[in-house]
């Protein structure tokens, strides 16, 4: 029996025991497990992708995250983009922090906190994702991320008010964008292993070539062309053979031709020829210096004009990705069409509950009820005479536009109808006064592809003391902006695009290359056979719609050799390295994605205007012959050379060499390739000297025949005279009345006078101030008295 107790009693012993240390274990798994969750990550290690990280531009990245447990199910993930590929918590833009009493806040300073992102979800399994914005020296100059400053982009969990480096918590609510984190907070982060930063390169700017405070070339146009531009223009500055530094502003078609044809650029980008369909539609007729038909046309990108959208769905809060558009809703949406009257006619309140919209796309809703209008640009385009002429080509949309409600009763507002508006046109502007401070067109092609990457619509909104004021960014799952732009501002921003219904009925997705290729060889020449307008009755089955070449323009009209050889090589460069395309990303030189490369057909486009400014006579400063010219009846003739139409009277003789290049002369001054025919009973001497032609890769020599005026643009002197004309010829060409010429005469008279007059003043005052005269001018006056009074001299 006491055996038995004793065994008894050990037992129970033995169970106290091991209780106690399943108590302990289990104490000690707790007490893990808090830590765990509290302080590091058990099973993983937070890591950063970033989706392109070499040759970045003015773009969004997307950035993706795993292991960040501790954030899991909160929304305390912060992505910034800082200075430095390992930096410091100022070196982060939209971090805030104290010196003294005073919080500085640098983003807020500078009117942008866009290239950071706040209160970014993470799933249970520590993984996270969300577009950034990354901006370059050019567009955020206090980090200065360029080739040479590397940058990177910080992803971070911010920690609530009460963490410290043992006891570290996310914060569980959404964190605003207007107030970034401190930078104890990201310090913190770090110091927990919370924080990862990835670095970033950059593509060079275009002004980091040598020697741009010279440019030897001018490139000026249309704003779709920029980014192909910028590229180029590193690319040609440090190419191993035929460099040269040129510079591209963007403005638009418009401009550019405007810009050309005054001579303020060598190369004017366009999309519509010189006196084309907008062109025409002018009040007042384009200025020109140079002549118009000594044009040349060379293709240099294709693209697409795009419905781009950065939307979030409600619920999800992530970005619809899809949506197709009919000709009619595109008209709806910029001429804000919904809401006009919200208790009858038109009482629908936005494209995502159009029963038109629905029956294409579903049952999609924006994660916000703001009113917006697409961003549109608000200068005279190319591109909005192509979206209203497309619309005014829809017949549903024309009937539409001219006031017939569609079969859900939304009417065209009468500000935008076809007796108030002509379509197409090429400025948009908003036409209805209540949305004045929702649909504000913005002027520069850049500041559009930013809005969109940013999600940043133009409302504005009345602000105590201020006015009216836009508002900052829309935050993470709350994206609403729709954008009509192109497709190379949509592809680097990283935004879907819509597809569009063509004639045939069908969807063409922009993105798909071989709908813009369809579209291109729909599209009909202008007269110039380069330039391109898009069939919008095409039944081509994927064709889309609205396709968009750029062109180059070159003159050779007032040429120089020197400026005909850098022409040269901008246009083989064009043709050759400035159409590849590597891995769908930004590529130094290369053309950027987005853009659509040339076809062969295109690229011998290039070769024959390359082939007409070599051919063309080129100008060395001589001046143009005094003889007056008779035709056999005794009238004078007129001819053209370039690339244009040269005109002769009938019976009259052409006394100089026909036109080179594409156009069709008539009479004797047909170009070369020109198809010209003589004029009636009139013949072309043989004794015309011809041209001299340069060999395309090399520089052109001067032609015989020169023009009469000074070449356009930065030309440089003639060799064989020097940089100055003779006195000679500035006299004799003022007596005839040149305008350069009795200017010169002017500054040279008033410079011999001034040249008499300094020293006349001069010895005046030193006699007034002295009473005596310099010695030089008192010399002179002592030699001269004695020539006057020796003896025999007359009296």
């Amino acid at each position: 029996m006491l055996t038995n107790q004793r065994s008894t009693t050990s037992t129970g012993r033995a169970l106290t025991v091991a209780g106690v240390l399943a108590l302990c274990v289990s104490l000690l798994a707790g007490w893990l497990t808090v830590l765990t969750a509290t302080a590091a990550p058990a099973t993983a290690t937070p890591a950063v992708t970033v989706s392109q990280t070499e040759g970045l531009v003015n773009q969004r990245v997307l950035v993706k995250w795993t292991g960040f447990t501790v954030a899991a199910g909160t929304s305390s993930v912060i992505v910034m983009q800082c200075k430095g590929a390992n930096p410091a918590p100022r070196d982060c833009w939209g971090v805030r922090w104290r010196e003294g009493n005073v919080v500085v806040i640098p983003s807020l300073q500078q009117g942008t906190a866009e290239t950071m992102q706040t209160g970014l979800p993470t799933a249970a399994d520590g993984s996270g994702q969300a577009w950034i914005s990354i901006r370059p020296s050019l567009r955020l100059p206090t980090l200065g991320c360029s080739d040479q400053q590397a940058c990177s982009v910080m992803v971070f969990v911010l920690g609530d008010s009460n963490s410290t480096i043992d006891h570290f918590k996310p914060v569980t609510t959404q964190v605003g964008t207007g107030l970034g984190p401190t930078d104890l907070d990201l310090k913190l982060s770090k110091d927990v292993g919370y924080a990862v930063a990835t670095p970033l390169h950059f593509a060079p700017a275009a002004d980091s070539c040598p020697g741009m405070e010279h440019p030897e070339l001018s490139v000026n146009g249309t704003g779709e062309f920029n980014q192909a531009g910028a590229s180029w223009v590193v690319g040609m500055c440090t190419a191993k053979t035929r460099l040269v530094n040129a510079t591209v502003s963007s403005g638009s078609g418009p401009s550019g031709r405007e810009t050309f044809l005054s001579g303020g650029s060598d190369i004017g980008i366009t999309q519509q020829p010189i006196g084309g369909p907008l062109d025409a539609a002018r009040p007042v007729p384009l200025p020109a210096v140079r002549d118009k038909n000594k044009t040349v046309y060379a293709p240099v990108t294709n693209g697409a004009l795009v419905v781009a959208f950065n939307v979030d769905e409600i619920g999800t809060r992530l970005p619809i990705t899809e949506m197709k558009l009919t000709p009619r809703l595109v008209a709806k949406l910029i001429t804000g069409a919904y809401a006009i009257d919200s208790t009858g006619v038109g009482s629908i309140l936005s494209i995502w509950a159009d029963p038109e919209f629905i029956a294409l796309n579903g049952n999609k809703l924006p994660n916000t009820g703001i009113d917006r209008t697409p961003i549109l640009r608000g200068v005279q385009d190319d591109t909005i005479w192509a979206l209203t002429a497309w619309l005014a080509a829809d017949p549903a949309t024309a009937e539409w536009l001219s006031g017939k409600p569609d079969e859900n009763k939304i009417v065209c507002p009468a500000e935008w109808r076809t007796n108030v508006v002509n379509y197409p046109f090429a400025v948009y502007t908003n036409q209805v006064p209540r949305l004045a401070d929702i649909n504000v067109p913005q002027s520069v092609y850049e500041d559009i592809a930013t809005r969109l990457g940013n999600s940043q619509s133009t409302n504005r909104f009345p602000e105590p003391g201020v006015g009216m004021k836009e508002g900052g960014p829309d935050g993470y799952g709350s994206h609403n902006v729709m954008t009509i732009t192109t497709l190379e501002a949509a592809t680097r921003m990283g935004t879907p695009v819509a597809k569009i219904r063509n004639a045939a009925g069908n969807f063409a997705d922009p993105t798909d290359p071989a709908t813009i290729r369809a579209g291109l060889a729909a599209a009909k020449p202008g007269p110039d056979g380069v330039t391109l307008t898009n069939d919008y009755k095409s039944t081509s089955p994927n064709a889309y719609p609205l396709t968009v070449t750029d062109v180059a323009m070159a003159s050779t009209d007032k040429l120089t050799a020197e400026r005909a050889d850098k022409i040269d090589t901008f246009l083989q460069y064009a043709a050759e390295p400035g159409q590849a395309q590597v891995g769908g990303r930004h590529t130094v030189g290369g053309l950027p994605p987005g853009y659509i490369p040339l076809s062969d057909a295109q690229k011998q486009q290039i070769a024959a205007a390359r082939k007409a400014i070599a051919d063309a006579p080129k100008w060395t400063g001589e001046l143009p012959k005094t003889e007056d010219p008779k035709t056999d009846s005794g009238k004078e003739t007129t001819s053209n050379s370039g690339n244009g139409a040269g005109s002769n009277r009938t019976g009259g003789v052409s006394i100089d060499a026909g036109g080179t290049g594409n156009g069709a002369g008539t009479g004797n001054g047909g170009g070369n390739n020109g198809g010209g025919n003589n004029g009636g009973g009139g013949t072309t001497p043989d004794t015309t000297p011809a041209p001299t032609v340069a060999p395309l890769a090399s520089t052109p020599s001067a032609a015989a025949s020169t023009p009469a005026t000074a070449p356009i643009g930065a030309a440089s002197p003639p060799t064989d005279k020097g940089p100055f004309p003779s006195v000679a010829n500035v006299v004799k060409n003022a007596l005839k009345g040149d305008p350069s010429s009795i200017l010169m005469l002017v500054l040279i008279l008033v410079s011999g006078g001034a040249a008499l007059a300094c020293p006349v003043l001069l010895s005046l005052g030193h006699k007034r101030r002295t009473g005596l005269w310099p010695k030089p001018v008192a010399s002179a006056i002592w030699f001269v008295t004695r020539l006057v009074h020796r003896p025999g001299a007359a009296a």
